[in-house]
């Protein structure tokens, strides 16, 4: 566990917070230690009950002084190295990660690790170190003083250490594997929860959600028969840990004054022996619990580990980055798949020139999409070259890409916060001015006016105060406030009724001017403001490119694009016949 511990958390405060500690129960344990000759002295009125007395103050002060600093030093690590600093590094770890390592029970996994984990791991300086150090250094600092007074007492305490040991490894063993399954079905249950709440249109379209979905019915079923599981397998050594305690407590007192009876050892010592021993009681009967909780830290730290262990898309070394000469974008030969076995595209080959305007059309399942992605390097190739400005996206760093493009896709996400603060994720620097412009620019001007609150009204969990035309514009005016060369657009108006299409397409018309755009497009009246139109279609390999042209050229020659027009300009025609 100290190896994984200390990958999270710094190791030289971990280790001196622990002296610390170690330096307390010892003290505490010399503290009672010295109340048996004080009690002696106090009950036999000796002439050394003030020396006595002297000491145990001293050593009582120095307990409170060391104690103190102690946990003053493990809130801090708490609060600052745990709480504050892992929950950071794990933000911007997880923001460098492709956006192929999300999943539904990975997304759970990032949630569990800010907070459930990272709460489990802020007890572990705080209290486990703590408790764990008083429960066991303190008696066995006790043992060494009562061998002194009464060797036989020390013995039965002694005997009690290997059956102790071997419960608590015993303990070990059960509750790491309680605790994995725990984690494990914890993660699984919240992954099913995360997929419940994305499909609620299509669960509460079909009915599902008036009988439950099943899958996540099996999932917080198994959540909880493991929990269940897992407090019965960790309270079985608990159990006899405490038992074991118990009874050589017992045994201590029964042989202490059978001595006692057979005047082998005064009444004032055997008193003050069971007093201290008493006193020690308490936390070692705590220590099965505190043994289960690092126990639980050490799963913790595994998931957290976990997450800081994936791997970001790696970025050229220092001094090897290569400018890119333009935004022109281009895929060379590129084969993808997100899982092995289920190819997406192959062989796919097509340029995106810059400063014209490329739509990207074919059939759900052409990769269309993907390629978008793959542009913007959220994912690597399997094979073949993506490139801007000639330059191999993976020479480029991943932050220079994101500088270089705006997006904006069919299901818009927007923060619960402002308008203002939602343009601004943008670009943060940008100034009100250029928010207002770029509000005018995208048509939102008309909807913040009609706000409430105007610029400062909360848009709701998603967006969802807002309809889908005026979250599409808030998207538009983010692309305009970065101002970037590359434009990505997916689909941005499939969802969107005849007016507020007509009112984004003109926006996207003016947002396209002297940017590299490839868009993603179903509607003719998308693709008719293209430059470039590459037609892909799916095939049992992967999507391969079937044509490639001006959507003037393709629509002269026979093929799957004026296939295309054919059907769109069919179906416009449509008309409800009236009886």
């Amino acid at each position: 566990m100290w190896k994984l511990l200390t990958r999270v958390v710094n190791a030289v405060e971990i280790r001196v917070i622990t002296a610390w500690f170690v330096a307390s129960a010892v003290l505490q344990g010399l503290t009672l230690a010295l109340m048996i000759p004080f009690l002696r002295a106090l009950f036999s009125r000796s002439e050394s009950l003030t020396g006595w007395l002297i000491a145990v103050v001293i050593l009582g002060v120095s307990v409170l002084i060391v104690d103190t600093t102690a946990m003053y030093r493990s809130y801090r690590v708490s609060v600052f190295e745990i709480c504050d600093t892992m929950i950071d590094r794990i933000a911007e770890h997880v923001l460098t990660l492709p956006l192929g390592w999300f999943s539904a029970e990975r997304e759970a996994a990032v949630v569990n690790a800010t907070s459930k984990e990272v709460n489990t791991l802020s007890h572990l300086t705080s209290m486990v170190i703590a408790n764990l150090c008083n429960a066991f250094i303190v008696p066995l600092v006790m043992l060494g003083a009562t061998a002194f007074v009464e060797w036989p007492l020390a013995l039965i305490m002694a005997a009690t250490i290997i059956p102790l040991v071997l419960v608590l490894r015993l303990m070990g063993a059960a509750t790491t594997r309680a605790n994995e399954m725990e984690d494990r079905t914890s993660s699984a249950a919240a992954g099913r929860l995360v997929e419940f709440a994305r499909l609620q249109p299509v669960l509460r379209a079909t009915g599902v959600t008036r009988t439950g979905w099943a899958p996540v019915r099996s999932a917080l079923e198994d959540d909880a028969e493991s929990m269940l599981d897992g407090l019965r397998v960790k309270g079985r050594p608990g159990q006899y840990f405490n038992l074991i305690v118990n009874v050589a407590f017992a045994l201590v007192m029964a042989v202490g004054l059978s001595r006692v009876s057979g005047h082998r050892l005064d009444v004032v010592a055997y008193l003050a022996i069971m007093a201290v021993t008493a006193r020690t009681l308490l936390p070692l009967t705590k220590a099965a619990m505190y043994a289960s909780e690092a126990d639980n830290t050490k799963v913790a730290l595994r998931a957290v580990g976990d997450i800081l262990d994936a791997r970001p898309l790696p970025d050229p070394e220092p001094g090897q980055e290569i400018a890119p000469q333009g935004t022109t974008v281009a895929l060379s030969d590129v084969s993808f798949s997100y899982d092995e076995g289920r190819p997406v595209l192959a062989g796919v080959s097509l340029t995106a020139p810059q400063g014209r305007v490329t739509a990207l059309v074919g059939p759900s399942g052409a990769g269309k999409s993907t390629i978008l992605r793959l542009a913007a390097r959220f994912w690597d190739v399997d094979d073949g070259t993506v490139t801007i400005g000639g330059v191999p996206v993976r020479s480029i760093r991943a932050a220079t890409i994101m500088s270089m493009t705006s997006m904006v896709f069919q299901d818009v996400y927007l923060f619960d916060t402002t308008i203002r603060e939602n343009l601004r994720i943008a670009r943060p620097e940008a100034t009100d001015a250029e928010l207002a412009e770029a509000v005018r620019r995208a048509r939102l001007d008309r909807v913040v006016e009609a706000l409430p609150r105007g610029w400062d009204t909360q848009v709701g969990p998603g967006g969802l105060s807002l309809s889908g035309g005026e979250r599409q514009r808030v998207a538009i005016a983010r692309a305009f406030v970065k101002d970037a060369p590359i434009l990505l657009l997916d689909e941005i108006t499939s969802a969107l009724d005849g007016e507020n299409e007509s009112a984004i397409t003109e926006v996207v018309r003016e947002l396209s001017e002297g940017r590299t755009v490839i868009m993603v497009a179903h509607r003719l009246s998308t693709v008719r403001q293209a430059d470039e139109v590459v037609f892909l279609e799916p095939t049992g390999a992967g999507a391969r490119v079937a044509q490639c042209g001006t959507p003037q050229e393709l629509a002269a020659v026979p093929g799957p694009f004026r296939d295309f027009i054919e059907a769109s300009t069919a179906s416009s025609r449509w008309h409800i016949r009236q009886g």
